[in-house]
């Protein structure tokens, strides 16, 4: 079992009805909680995109950078994402939001590297593939 941080910001932090709590109130450690959450393998992929997407959408710009933190980390674990986060994930990456010294659309860009790699290619759009794209399979040689 693996050891967690005792920081009272992180305890319990891998209950989505907690997570949800902190999105709700925009606290600030919503989107480490979100993390916490996304990297829990006991959570299936029903609980946890829908509070990346709630992630995504919130005012809080380092929320937001948790949250596309997340989503790559769902990606690259499940190796699967849906429509909705894709067109989500293309907004941000023309978010332009000042952060720590870069901009949003940095996190937005390393999310997308994460799910162009572990995605399989066929489950992705074309604007994904052509600018992330990840492993592709050898082409068969006519013979």
């Amino acid at each position: 079992m693996s050891e967690r941080p005792t920081d009272p910001e992180f305890d319990g932090c891998d209950c989505p009805e907690k997570v949800d709590a902190a999105l709700e109130r925009t606290e600030p450690g919503a989107g480490t909680a979100l993390l916490w959450l996304v990297l829990d393998e006991f959570h299936p992929p029903a609980v946890a995109l829908p509070r990346i997407k709630r992630g995504l959408r919130s005012r809080d710009a380092q929320t937001r950078a948790n949250a596309l933190q997340s989503l790559g980390h769902f990606g690259r674990l499940h190796r699967d994402i849906d429509v909705e986060s894709l067109a989500l994930l293309r907004g941000a990456l023309r978010d332009r939001t000042p952060l720590g010294g870069c901009q949003l659309r940095g996190y937005a860009d390393d999310a997308a590297d994460d799910i162009g790699m572990f995605v399989p290619r066929h489950r992705l759009p074309r604007w994904l593939r052509r600018r992330h794209a990840g492993p592709r399979r050898p082409r068969r040689l006519r013979g």
